[in-house]
């Protein structure tokens, strides 16, 4: 049987058995995989077997699920040994196990007890930081842009980021919209976004703003310009 491998902060916390065809994961009781946290959502993400192989797919979550960091649609996607699911505080690492930081083998309830599948990646605790941290840059807040056709995504640093056409903008578009106009500004209550133009509108979902504060999902419109902005997890 396949199995995942749940992990908070570098530390593999418990190994799980895909003993179901379809195994959800949330933190309310009835779920079979079940992660008592407020980091995740209620239903969180469902992992489904299909013929010789498994998908995973968000259950849509508030906080999303990221499969190698880049955060799930609507569908589900295939799943390949060593394969990081990520969600709030929390990965589960698909057919891989962590030599000696794997808890001893638990009772066998469902869902819940360890086995030794033969697709299993081993890696040492090493391997885990260096993943957990590549996993993580692409899980910090983010703009996914796109202008005429073409399509990005911009990892937002602390500060935040000027965008437009201009050589001085931190997000530099290829084509279209204003040279400099739109800042996204992190303040004390997150992230928010300023209309820096006095001849062009900005809305953001679809209600014309000069300035907003800007919740996961959120989209910004100017001209041909499209931004959607994703919170850090």
């Amino acid at each position: 049987m396949a199995q995942v491998t749940l992990v908070l902060d570098r530390t593999p916390v418990q190994v799980y058995t895909l003993d179901r065809p379809v195994m959800r994961i949330g933190r309310v009781e009835g779920m079979e995989i079940v992660i008592d946290n407020v980091s995740v959502s209620r239903q969180q993400a469902e992992l489904r077997q299909d013929g010789r192989f498994w998908t995973v797919k968000d259950l849509d979550s508030s906080n999303g699920t990221f499969l190698n960091g880049e955060r799930l649609g609507p569908d589900a996607l295939p799943l390949r040994p060593g394969d990081a699911i990520s969600f709030g505080k929390y990965s589960l690492f698909f057919e891989r196990v962590f030599r000696g930081q794997v808890p001893p083998e638990a009772d066998a309830a469902p869902g819940k007890a360890p086995s030794n599948p033969i697709e299993t990646f081993h890696m040492d605790i090493e391997d885990l930081e260096r993943l957990q941290q590549s996993v993580a840059t692409k899980r910090q807040a983010q703009i996914e842009w796109e202008v005429a056709g073409t399509r990005g995504t911009y990892h937002l640093r602390v500060g935040g980021a000027l965008v437009g056409r201009s050589p001085l903008c931190d997000l530099r578009l290829p084509t279209g919209g204003p040279k400099q106009h739109i800042l996204i500004l992190r303040g004390e209550r997150g992230f928010e976004a300023r209309n820096l133009s006095l001849w062009h509108r900005m809305k953001v979902n679809g209600a014309v703003t000069r300035r907003a504060v800007l919740r996961s999902k959120d989209t910004i419109e100017v001209g041909p310009v499209r931004l959607t902005f994703l919170d850090a997890v």
